[in-house]
């Protein structure tokens, strides 16, 4: 019997595996992690790089090619027919937050189908959609309106990514949205911020992830494009979806033409200004940059000379403990800008391994 108990301790005792595929317009990063009870240990994490023009405002034009260099990482990893979380952004994505009113929450899945368009410039047919509860202002008052955060991407992107990875033997069971994916992540890594306000830019080669959270809550998800022109939108009603993609008309793709830093200082100044505009009283204490472009020598200094608020690089496998030798350790550190999505879908409440 004691021994019988001991085999069984064993089993659920074992780390779950939790894998978090980040499918950029570069890079495909790819992460693995094993969790014991509520600690977090990194198995893996690699990163392969894209030609140009493989994935483009969050489709992909060449699917073999990103097929092989999935299929690549995948099998060196040993992660084939794995399930995996990922994520969708660009144009293609909305996400915003809304007040329904008498409506009960046990009834939202039918009201939005039904109702969706009122928030969303798309026939609710052609659109995968989800949404979260927010807390109430006051949670003592009672109100039958209810606070919700609507995320919604364009079906077709989001069944085509789904159908390609099944196609190279990988299952994806979590389809979230990369700001959001950004926030579990930072907001996992320092339970010093709980409670706090604070923004986070993701910059990569052809877009831009913008988030701010105050007390735990997202105020703002934006995507970017650094390509394209605004007739080119999917979501294109700026009246009626104010938190949905945009572009930056001529945008700088990889930082290197002279006016790339500032239009995206001015894209996140304009997002700080929209946020305090709807809370006045809101301090946005810190902004954390990460994702590919991060590291551009004038971008951290000139963000704070802009806005005035402490920028911070992030580092998602701070709090992660990492069983590597000293040059794994230094690939890990110099690659870390590169993973904060990926570490917030290996995150995800529903990425059981």
């Amino acid at each position: 019997m004691m021994k019988r108990l001991r085999r069984w301790a064993h089993v659920f005792s074992r780390p779950q595996s939790h894998i978090g595929l980040d499918i950029g317009s570069s890079t495909i990063k790819l992460i693995e992690l094993e969790q014991h009870a509520a600690r977090y240990r990194l198995k893996r994490f690699g990163v392969r790089r894209l030609e140009s023009d493989v994935v483009e405002e969050g489709a992909s034009h060449h699917s073999h090619r990103l097929k092989a260099a999935l299929r690549d990482l995948l099998r060196e990893f040993e992660l084939l027919g794995s399930p995996v979380a990922i994520s969708v952004s660009g144009p293609s994505v909305m996400v915003k937050r809304i007040r329904v009113s008498g409506v009960e929450q046990d009834a939202l899945d039918e009201y939005l189908t039904w109702e969706g368009h009122q928030y969303i410039p798309h026939a609710m047919s052609d659109v995968c959609f989800d949404y979260w509860i927010l807390p109430p202002p006051r949670p003592q008052s009672v109100s039958t309106e209810t606070d919700l955060l609507l995320v919604a991407a364009k079906q077709q992107m989001v069944e085509s990514r789904k159908a390609l990875l099944e196609e190279i033997g990988v299952h994806p069971i979590v389809c979230d949205v990369d700001g959001l994916a950004l926030m579990k992540t930072i907001m996992r890594k320092s339970p010093a911020l709980r409670g706090r306000s604070f923004g986070i830019a993701n910059v990569g080669a052809s877009g831009m992830n913008i988030v701010f959270v105050a007390d735990e809550q997202p105020l703002m998800v934006r995507d970017v494009s650094f390509e394209g022109t605004s007739s080119s939108r999917a979501f294109d009603n700026p009246e009626t979806v104010e938190d949905t993609a945009e572009y930056v008309p001529g945008g700088p793709g990889c930082l290197e033409n002279p006016s790339a830093v500032a239009d995206v200082i001015k894209e996140i100044k304009c997002c700080v200004e929209s946020v305090l505009e709807r809370d006045p009283g809101l301090d946005v204490e810190k902004l954390f940059l990460c994702g590919g472009q991060s590291k551009h020598p004038r971008l951290q200094s000139e963000l704070y000379n802009a806005l005035g608020i402490p920028t911070l690089p992030f580092n998602p496998f701070d709090d992660i403990e990492c069983q590597a030798d000293h040059q794994d350790r230094d690939h890990l550190t110099a690659s870390a800008h590169l993973g904060g999505v990926a570490v917030g879908l290996a995150l995800h409440k529903d990425n059981h391994g």
